[in-house]
C-alpha cells in the first residue's frame, strides 16, 4: 500500500507544474476523473431511461448559443496560445516548457488551463445528441475522442504547460473556430447557404486527419536524442493521436468514400 502512495504521490505531486497545484480542477486527478465517469454514466444510462418514452428535443436556440459560444471561446484561446509564444520568442524546432513564474510562460499556461474548460463544454454535445435521439452521432468516436482528448489536455497543463505541447491545443481550438462556424451556418443560415455549405461537409472530416498530421510530424522531434523535452505525457498522446486518426478515416470512409461508390453505381445501373 505504501509502495502504491508513494508512485501515486510522485506521478501526481512531486512530478506535476507546481505553478498549478492550487488551480481548479488540477490539484489532483480525481475532479477530472469525477466529471468523466458521471459524463459517461449519464449519456449512457441515465439520459437514454429519460428519453425512452419521449419525443425528441428540437433544441435549436441552445445549440445556436453553444456554437457562437464555442467559436468565440475557442477563437480566444488559438489567439492567446499564439501569442504567449508563437509570435514572440517560439520556433519550430524543438521548444522546452518554461517553468517559471515570468509573465508569458505563466500567461501560456493559463490559456491552455482553458482549453480544459473548452474540452469540459465540450461534453454537452454527446448531451445534445441524446436529447434530440440522434443516436447514431453518439458513437465510439464520439464518445472516446471527448474523453481522451481531455485526459490528454489536463496532463499536458499539469505537467508540461507550454513549449511543444503547446502546438497541438493551439492547431485543434483553431480548426474547432471553423467546424463550429461551419455549424452555426448549416443550421441557421438561408437554404442556399444550407446546399453551399452541405457539398463541402466531408472536408470537416479531412481538415481533422490534416490537423493530427501536423500534430504527430511536428511533435515527434521529442524523440530526437536532441530534444530533452519531457516524455511522459507523449506516451499517452502519440498512441492516442494515432488511434484516432484511424477512426476518423474509418468514418470518412464509411461516410464518404463508400458513399460516392454507391452513387457511380446507381447512375451507371450496375
Amino acid at each position: 500500500m505504501d509502495t502504491i502512495r508513494r508512485a501515486y504521490n510522485t506521478v501526481f505531486y512531486e512530478r506535476a507544474d507546481p505553478r498549478v497545484k492550487d488551480w481548479f480542477l488540477m490539484t489532483s486527478p480525481w475532479p477530472v476523473a469525477s466529471i468523466i465517469a458521471t459524463y459517461l454514466v449519464f449519456i449512457k444510462v441515465i439520459l437514454p431511461r429519460f428519453m425512452r418514452d419521449r419525443r425528441a428535443y428540437e433544441l435549436r436556440t441552445i445549440i445556436k448559443w453553444y456554437n457562437v459560444v464555442q467559436i468565440v471561446a475557442n477563437a480566444i484561446v488559438t489567439w492567446g496560445i499564439m501569442t504567449s509564444g508563437w509570435t514572440t520568442t517560439y520556433h519550430f524546432g524543438c521548444m522546452l516548457p518554461d517553468y517559471s513564474m515570468k509573465p508569458e510562460p505563466l500567461r501560456m499556461l493559463r490559456f491552455l488551463w482553458w482549453t480544459i474548460i473548452i474540452k469540459l463544454l465540450e461534453l454537452w454535445e454527446t448531451v445534445f445528441f441524446v436529447l434530440r435521439k440522434r443516436e447514431r452521432q453518439v458513437s465510439f468516436l464520439h464518445v472516446y475522442h471527448h474523453c481522451s482528448t481531455l485526459v490528454i489536455v489536463w496532463s499536458a497543463a499539469k505537467y508540461v504547460g507550454g513549449g511543444i505541447t503547446s502546438f497541438s491545443p493551439m492547431i485543434n481550438n483553431a480548426v474547432h473556430v471553423i467546424m463550429y462556424s461551419y455549424y452555426l451556418l448549416s443550421s441557421e443560415g438561408s437554404p442556399t447557404i444550407k446546399a453551399y455549405l452541405i457539398r463541402y461537409k466531408k472536408w470537416l472530416t479531412i481538415m481533422q486527419m490534416i490537423q493530427f498530421t501536423l500534430m504527430l510530424v511536428y511533435s515527434a522531434q521529442v524523440f530526437l536524442p536532441s530534444c530533452p523535452a519531457p516524455l511522459g505525457v507523449t506516451f499517452m498522446y502519440f498512441p492516442n493521436v494515432i488511434f484516432v486518426y484511424y477512426m476518423f478515416y474509418e468514418f470518412f470512409k464509411q461516410n464518404y468514400q463508400n458513399e460516392k461508390a454507391k452513387l457511380t453505381l446507381r447512375v451507371r445501373g450496375d
